[in-house]
């Protein structure tokens, strides 16, 4: 009997966790969200950094952005500016400086990260991939492992891909 009260217990307060229904995005609006097992939305514990959601809308998209653009802003700097720093990293070019040092803070304090299941930091990401892979074969679009075997079918592929990731994030694959 004990046994069974605990676990009562746990599954109501498991339950009325997940009852989150807003969080402030960090411009004073709220943001409706999911609360659920998965890993936070947050880079690491502590950090602001936010992440991408398979259920977000295009407001949500669009207040994820404002705390990297009102970073930049308040260094004098633009996406532009942010874009042709990354440019230059990634051609191997030395990124010292004082603008390198403050863009390089505005990524690592506040760029959007992809979704969960789509970061190279998920161990199952490989996983999710095959998953939505398999629906999209499932759909009727050529694959051959993860990727798309008849150029013909990449616009297809792209129209079904959304819903996909959204069907396997859901069934947490």
């Amino acid at each position: 009997m004990r046994g069974t009260r605990a676990l009562i217990v746990v599954i109501a307060l498991t339950a009325l966790s997940a009852c989150d229904a807003a969080e402030d995005d960090g411009s004073g609006a709220k943001v409706a969200s999911l609360v659920s097992a998965a890993p936070s939305a947050s880079a690491s514990p502590g950090s602001p950094r936010p992440r991408y959601r398979f259920d977000m809308t295009a407001e949500d998209e669009k207040a994820l952005w404002v705390p990297y653009n009102r970073c930049l802003e308040e260094h004098g700097y633009t996406r532009v500016d942010a874009k042709k720093a990354e440019d230059a990293r990634a051609r191997g070019a030395s990124g010292g400086g004082k603008k390198a040092a403050e863009l390089r803070e505005c990524e690592e304090k506040y760029l959007p990260l992809p979704e969960w299941e789509k970061d190279p930091a998920n161990p199952r990401a490989g996983d999710f991939a095959r998953a939505v892979a398999k629906c999209l074969k499932a759909k009727g679009i050529k694959m051959e492992g993860d990727e798309i075997a008849d150029s013909e079918d990449v616009a297809t592929a792209l129209d079904a891909s959304g819903d996909c990731e959204r069907e396997v994030a859901a069934s947490r694959y």
